[in-house]
């Protein structure tokens, strides 16, 4: 591993924005930065030996500020919808922040993504980024202690590890929103990358992107992801899931202890990524809603130009048979873990 590298990269509340760039010998990078526990970049090379960065993002931290789609953010307490902005817990109702129909998505303007998050430990690999929530932020319960942790492999490969703690029962459901787009060209959309997913099956959701509780299995998009699609061709099915958002906006159950839980694959680069998670679900969502205004290499977004693949439990899982997999108990250790990794074939 080369020398890890700090950057100032802005400013929020007076206070600099920290960047920190990892570098493998082979030429792998990944740089975070403290705001939101972001994700900058991930550069690795394509079948030509070129490298650019696969993961979206801005030049500049202002446009990190309010950032509207998420770009490479750490979410939480919470990621996902919870449905009606608010839960019972311990025969006590929670009311949060309204701020997608009448549901409360991503914990509000007050989740983790817009925290200054303090450097606590550093290597050439990786870093460990923390914060601190205080009762009652957002309308959730408990002071809680959170951890970040980002680690590059001499591989190129690197893993996402989440450590939370509270002192009040609570909900805790971390992920990352980075999106990738692993031609390296945000301009272009992602309908040639094939995805293939070890899924048991997909959450439909309803108008207000709530998911039911139950996966179907049993949907010709389901096998055809299983054996691995070309977006394009799934952006075309006539599923009434995949037509409701132009696209993939929902949940997928995950088989519990798998060794891969899927790949994307760039034809034109030959960039292969594959991923796999302690998580019992990851939410692909392929970028459906055009944000005129965000701004990527220097024109306006367009739609399908990258594909979020959110580790997390089910949301909205706290209106379910599936809530103990949000509460965490005061006392208790939350934790998770996230990996990637990028070839070329």
């Amino acid at each position: 591993m080369k020398a890890y590298i700090e950057r100032v990269f802005g400013q929020v509340e007076g206070q600099d924005v920290l960047a920190y760039t990892f570098e493998t010998d082979k030429g792998y990078q990944l740089e975070i930065m403290t705001y939101g526990a972001t994700i900058l970049r991930y550069v690795t090379p394509d079948k030509a030996g070129n490298f650019a960065n696969v993961i979206l993002g801005f030049d500049d931290f202002d446009r990190y500020v309010g950032n509207s789609p998420k770009h490479g953010a750490g979410i939480g307490p919470v990621g996902g919808r919870i449905a009606g902005a608010s839960f019972e817990l311990n025969g006590k109702t929670y009311e949060l922040e309204v701020n997608n129909a009448s549901n409360c998505n991503h914990s509000g303007s007050t989740g983790w993504d817009s925290s200054l998050f303090e450097l606590v430990d550093i290597s050439d690999h990786g870093l460990t980024l923390y914060t601190e929530r205080l009762d009652g932020t957002g309308g959730f319960p408990g002071n809680l202690k959170i951890w970040i942790s980002y680690h590059l492999e001499e591989t190129g490969a690197y893993e996402i590890r989440y450590k939370v703690t509270t002192d009040q029962d609570t909900l805790v459901n971390p992920t990352n929103h980075s999106y990738f787009n692993l031609s390296g060209d945000f301009t272009k959309t992602i309908d040639r990358h094939v995805f293939q997913l070890n899924t048991e099956g997909l959450y439909p959701i309803a108008p207000d992107g709530v998911p039911e509780k139950n996966p179907d299995a049993n949907r010709d998009v389901i096998k055809h992801i299983y054996n691995g699609a070309v977006f394009k061709d799934l952006f075309a099915e006539d599923d009434a899931q995949v037509q409701l958002v132009t696209g993939l906006d929902h949940p997928f159950a995950l088989p519990e202890g798998h060794d891969n839980a899927g790949f994307l694959y760039d034809q034109d680069s030959g960039r292969f990524m594959t991923f796999k998670t302690e998580a019992p679900c990851l939410v692909v969502y392929t970028a459906n809603f055009v944000d005129e205004s965000v701004i990527l290499a220097g024109q306006p977004m367009i739609q399908h130009n990258g594909v979020a693949l959110e580790a997390q439990a089910l949301p909205d899982a706290i209106h379910s048979d599936l809530k103990d997999q949000v509460i965490l108990k005061a006392g208790e250790t939350f934790t998770s873990k996230t990996r990637y990794q990028i070839v070329v074939k």
